[in-house]
């Protein structure tokens, strides 16, 4: 049985991973939650209730990845009984994921992935605005160490919209290295008590089930609109 993990993964902080990981995670419920971030806490408090695992991979010394701790968490899923995953890397994690597919070869990585019967999509968070070059540097640096080899997909936070150049620039990227692309909006509705509304679901931890159906109305339809 293939056994599917999506890596949400972006070096510039606040761009929105734990966002699209909380969509994710509504999206689909019988998904494992994995915390991935070694710096801070906001999946583990977002996704509270899903009981996330927090998986470190930093050496405290060094702060690179620990190699062996990363080949363990595909260990556990190739033994685990679900069949999605859904892990957060942190900015400090998603910063050294180009230098582990570089240490261990990422043409390996995939053939013991396929062995395993795991399939492994990185999803690269791009923001438009002031977080626009940060997000395209790590974007590129993905696309460069991965070499094609594994499934990578582009999802636009439309929370930081991009100007015409930016868009038009994003979208040749994409086209020229063949990825895929998505676009997510948890607030879509900019109003001031949409977004109070949203920002009090995330800190609570419980995620929208218990919510009355006038304040669940702001995250269904772009939850189901998700296409991921």
């Amino acid at each position: 049985m293939t056994k599917k993990i999506y890596f949400i993964t972006q070096a510039k902080g606040g761009s929105g991973k734990s966002v699209l990981a909380f969509m994710l995670a509504e999206k689909y419920t019988e998904a494992a939650i994995l915390d991935l971030d070694d710096a801070t806490t906001t999946t583990m408090k977002q996704l509270a209730y899903r009981k996330p695992v927090k998986v470190s991979f930093l050496d405290p010394t060094t702060k690179r990845i620990d190699r062996g701790a990363f080949n363990g968490l595909f260990e556990s899923i190739i033994e685990s009984t679900k069949t999605l995953f859904i892990a957060d890397l942190g900015a400090s994690v998603a910063e050294q994921l180009p230098k582990y597919f570089a240490m261990n070869g990422v043409e390996l990585v995939r053939e013991i992935l396929e062995a395993n019967d795991i399939q492994l999509q990185l999803v690269c968070v791009v923001g438009g605005g002031n977080i626009f070059r940060a997000t395209m540097e790590y974007l590129t640096e993905l696309v460069e160490c991965t070499k094609g080899q594994l499934e990578l997909t582009v999802a636009t936070n439309g929370f930081y919209p991009c100007s015409p150049d930016q868009g038009a620039t994003l979208q040749e990227y994409i086209e020229e290295h063949n990825l895929s692309r998505i676009t997510f909006d948890l607030v879509k509705d900019k109003g001031e008590i949409a977004l109070r509304t949203v920002e009090n679901v995330l800190k609570d931890g419980s995620g929208i089930s218990g919510l009355s159906p006038f304040a669940a109305i702001y995250f269904k339809k772009p939850i189901e609109e998700l296409n991921l």
